[in-house]
């Protein structure tokens, strides 16, 4: 299922972690001011790593356990504006 956010679609299909109202709320909470870097834990679709990159200049490095997370997380990202500073790794 995709979902649109003002600056980005995300597409949460094959991925174990879906898009919910907690990951919304917490990307929307979350204070990106003057990070560099920064490490998404679990990233499923990468809905977090997104937001983030929407919210700062900060390069982003995202990872998950399960490689079909991975794989889409790389495609959302490849996506959007922020691509060159988002980077999704499979980590075990």
């Amino acid at each position: 299922m995709s979902f649109t956010f003002k600056q980005f679609t995300v597409d949460d299909s094959n991925c174990p972690m879906k898009v919910g109202t907690d990951a919304v709320l917490l990307g929307a909470w979350a204070d990106f001011k003057g990070a560099k870097t920064l490490l998404d834990i679990g990233t499923g679709c990468g809905i977090l790593a997104l937001m983030a990159a929407q919210r700062s200049e900060a390069y982003i490095t995202a990872i998950d356990v399960h490689d079909e997370a991975i794989q889409r997380a790389t495609l959302n990202f490849l996506n959007t504006l922020w691509g060159k500073r988002l980077n999704a790794e499979v980590v075990d």
